[in-house]
This record gives structure tokens, C-alpha cells and sequence, in this order.
């Protein structure tokens, strides 16, 4: 061979390597994914008014986040610090997860917050610990809606490709939280 013969296979090689590793990038929404997308909805709004976490959120509310803790000081923590996994195995984490085995095709990481966007329990270690800011916690706190991404894109703890939704927890018909559901992408075409 040629060495330019040589030196594209190279380049070709280096691109490929380089793309494999690259995240997967925000992708549309099908019609397809967005029926499933719609009973997961209806779900999570289910999930949301469950006692149990209704409780756990009051419980939370009223406790008020973690002092000093932000999220600057939550990505120094591992998932193996006793503060992190603490809200995995707490009664309101097991139910989460618990949910999320029963899919675990469907839905890869379940999140509850309090009113000051503060954790209360999840499946897995999510990359904030205040959700304030973020749509996802904004939109159901504050205007108490149901809400979706719209679009796909890896979820920034999991690196899955995801559709996150989120429906707000309700006390009385008062909003006091969120609860977002991440669902796979894969699993929704």
C-alpha cells in the first residue's frame, strides 16, 4: 500500500474511534415514542400522589434541604457516601425502586423532590442535588403540570439515552414536589 493509503486508514480508524466514544446527541421524539411516552405520563401522576411519597415529601418539606449541602458539594460526593445512598435506601427509595425494577427496560432512574428542589429519594445518584432551574422540576412545581422533554438526549447522571418526564406531588391539591421518571429512549421506539 501507498503510505496515503497508510495515513487514511489512520484517519479513518482515529474517526471512528472518536465517534464511538462521542455521546449519543439529542434525537426526535416519534409519534411512536410519544404514545408510550403518554401511558408513562398517566404513571408517573399515579406514582406522584401515592401516600407514601406524598408523606415522605412532607416529611422532607419540613425539614428543609440539607445544611450547606449544594451542588457543588453533591458532585464531590460518591454514590457510596452515606448521604447519597441514604436517599436509595430509605422506605420512599426502595418504593422507587421497586418501580423501576418492575420496568427496568422502560425506565432507568426515578427521582422525588421537595418544594426547594431538594432530593427526598431516587433510584440512583442524580448529577444535582438542588433541581431548581432545571424544566423538569420548574414546570410541575410551579405551574403543577405535567411535564416532558421534548426530545431525547442522555441524562447527564446516567449518560442513557432518556425522555425525562415529571408530574408534581400534591398535598390537597397544594404542590409540594416533583417527581421525575427517566425513560429509556431504546425502549420507547
Amino acid at each position: 500500500m501507498r503510505p496515503i493509503h497508510h495515513l487514511m486508514i489512520s484517519v479513518l480508524a482515529g474517526a471512528a474511534v472518536l465517534a464511538a466514544s462521542l455521546p449519543v446527541s439529542a434525537a426526535p421524539i416519534s409519534d411512536k415514542m410519544q404514545k408510550k411516552i403518554e401511558v408513562y405520563k398517566k404513571q408517573a401522576v399515579a406514582w406522584a400522589a401515592d401516600p407514601l411519597l406524598v408523606s415522605a415529601v412532607k416529611d422532607a418539606n419540613a425539614k428543609g434541604p440539607i445544611e450547606g449541602m449544594g451542588n457543588a458539594k453533591w458532585k464531590e460526593l460518591k454514590e457510596t457516601d452515606p448521604v447519597v445512598s441514604g436517599f436509595v435506601t430509605n422506605t420512599t427509595g426502595k418504593q422507587l425502586t421497586k418501580w423501576m425494577e418492575a420496568d427496568a427496560k422502560g425506565i432507568n432512574k426515578i427521582v422525588l423532590s421537595g418544594a426547594k428542589s431538594q432530593r427526598v429519594a431516587y433510584t440512583s445518584m442524580p448529577a444535582k442535588y438542588l433541581g431548581k432551574g432545571a424544566p423538569n422540576f420548574d414546570t410541575s412545581m410551579n405551574d403543577g403540570k405535567v411535564w416532558q422533554q421534548d426530545e431525547s438526549k442522555p441524562d447527564p447522571s446516567t449518560n442513557i439515552d432518556t425522555v425525562q418526564i415529571s408530574a408534581p406531588v400534591k398535598d390537597g391539591g397544594k404542590v409540594i414536589g416533583v417527581l421525575l421518571v427517566s425513560l429509556t429512549a431504546d425502549a420507547l421506539k
